[in-house]
């Protein structure tokens, strides 16, 4: 006498077809999920990027007039674009601009540290993706974020 093992093997097969397919999604998910952080280590706060902003933020402490005016120039946004090297935002205009060209920043923007809505809403354009991922922690008093024109981005905090 012979058995019918058609149902068995129907079974066996959809279970293991199921967890293959649920070992693959999760891979894929895994694999996604570090493909993604892999390509924002460089994009944003690279080393190259960082070393720039903290030559960028000596300047901006020994030869600026926004950390003294920050509060006064723009009080409704609490942040102002320093790569323009306007004379009423820098004492030495000329050495910063030359700067901003040899760092290869396209836009840079001094800010407080807790910096508010407000920012992240005026920069969307731009850095939206960037400006959501910082974190306003820190005890420095002011934040330097910066878009090159590689397209990177970095932020660093500096100030007392």
């Amino acid at each position: 006498m012979k058995k019918n093992n058609k149902g068995f093997m129907l079974a066996e097969t959809l279970i293991v077809t199921t967890f293959v397919a649920g070992v693959l999604i999760y891979m894929f998910i895994q694999f996604t999920n570090l493909n993604q952080n892999y390509d924002e280590s460089y994009k944003y706060n690279t080393v190259e990027g960082i070393y720039a902003l903290e030559d960028l933020s000596d300047f901006i402490l020994d030869n600026s007039l926004v950390i003294n005016n920050i509060d006064v120039l723009l009080p409704s946004e609490k942040y102002t674009d320093i790569s323009k090297c306007d004379e009423e935002v820098v004492i030495n205009s000329e050495y910063c601009k030359n700067l901003v060209e040899a760092l290869n920043i396209e836009k840079a923007y001094v800010t407080t540290n807790k910096f508010n809505n407000t920012v992240k809403d005026n920069l969307k354009d731009e850095f939206g993706n960037f400006i959501n991922k910082i974190k306003s922690e820190g005890s420095e008093k002011y934040r330097l974020i910066a878009k090159f024109k590689d397209g990177t981005f970095a932020t660093i905090r500096f100030g007392e």
